[in-house]
């Protein structure tokens, strides 16, 4: 079964219909449908429509990474259709990111999204279209920007919420009140959950750009993708496409910083307790060199009497007293 809404004016009908009954919605010329369906139903649905081979295979394909089968952000025309395959973020409190696919298939009278995981229309996509009734008259394009602001949004909240973390992680990195030493790994692990977390997101936000602009350019001389109405909500979609790529840009170079910067820290901590175990182990140097000296078995001024132990004290004393001054000084204790 497909979710079918079927596009009227300034408004939407919503059906529940087999996929049969969906492609023969989709082949209703003069009408526009937007149609929700699982991988399982659109690899039955697009060869009912004519969609071409490759693009079904890529709309079903949802891994993303380095393995054979992976998929980019993209968008890509084929005979009769066009395929747009973007991913969702999603970030949670230990600042790891979850991507998932969220391919979308034009076709001439139909939009069709592949719901890889839960279905997204009923609860985001409705509210964003009756917010904007209106823009329902441009027809597919209308639809098309009404996904294209959903992800485009969802990366929004990603990048500010990793900008968040980055905060904090820089607020902890001078914060005299952090114990660092209770797990000191931890501070690595976040730093690297972000840092991996804001490699993903780039991956997938760096060709929203071409993704974007290249719904607005013309398919040819004389007919544009987007209807011109609909271009300055286009653009105002590139323009934070923009600001996520350059957010992204600058938190990966803060937090390359704040990882120097941390290596310097505790390279100044351990030359810090350098210094000071080498101070005090002069200091303590020096009564255990005077009581050797006076320890020896052989006759000296002051030996076998109180002089001589007045004599040792009062000089392990004062050379001690000495060198801890000076340690001090040069703040080295």
């Amino acid at each position: 079964m497909a979710d079918a809404w079927q596009v009227h004016g300034q408004g939407l009908t919503h059906h529940v219909v087999d996929i049969p009954a969906a492609a023969g919605l989709a082949h209703t010329s003069g009408s526009l449908t937007w149609l929700e369906v699982s991988p399982a139903e659109f690899a039955d649905l697009g060869p009912l429509l004519n969609i071409h081979p490759q693009a079904i295979a890529d709309a079903l394909h949802e891994a993303n990474g380095s393995s054979a089968i992976a998929q980019r952000t993209k968008v890509e025309r084929f005979p009769q259709c066009e395929l747009v395959y973007l991913f969702r973020a999603k970030l949670n409190e230990d600042a790891d990111l979850t991507l998932t696919a969220a391919p979308l298939i034009l076709v001439p009278n139909a939009v069709i999204a592949v719901a890889h995981e839960a279905p997204i229309t009923q609860d985001e996509l409705i509210p964003r279209w009756e917010r904007n009734p209106q823009l329902l008259e441009h027809g597919a394009s209308a639809l098309l920007y009404g996904f294209l602001d959903l992800i485009v949004d969802s990366y929004l909240d990603s990048v500010d919420s990793l900008s968040d973390a980055v905060d904090r992680m820089e607020d902890d990195l001078f914060d005299d009140s952090v114990q660092r030493d209770v797990d000191p790994r931890a501070a690595q692990l976040r730093s690297f959950t972000t840092r991996k977390s804001l490699v993903r997101l780039r991956r997938v936000t760096q060709p929203m750009r071409e993704v974007v602009s290249g719904t607005m350019r013309r398919a040819d001389a004389d007919q544009p993708v987007v209807d011109p109405a609909l271009l300055p909500y286009f653009q105002d979609v590139y323009d934070h496409v923009l600001r996520v790529n350059d957010t992204v840009e600058g938190l990966r170079d803060l937090i390359t910083t704040i990882y120097e910067t941390r290596l310097a820290i505790n390279d100044h901590s351990l030359n810090t307790v350098t210094r000071q175990l080498a101070a005090w182990a002069a200091i303590i140097a020096v009564p255990t060199a005077v009581t050797g000296f006076y320890g020896q078995n052989i006759p000296y001024p002051g030996f076998a009497a109180h002089s001589g132990f007045w004599t040792s004290t009062g000089i392990w004393v004062g050379v001690s007293v000495l060198l801890y001054a000076m340690f001090k000084r040069r703040r080295w204790l």
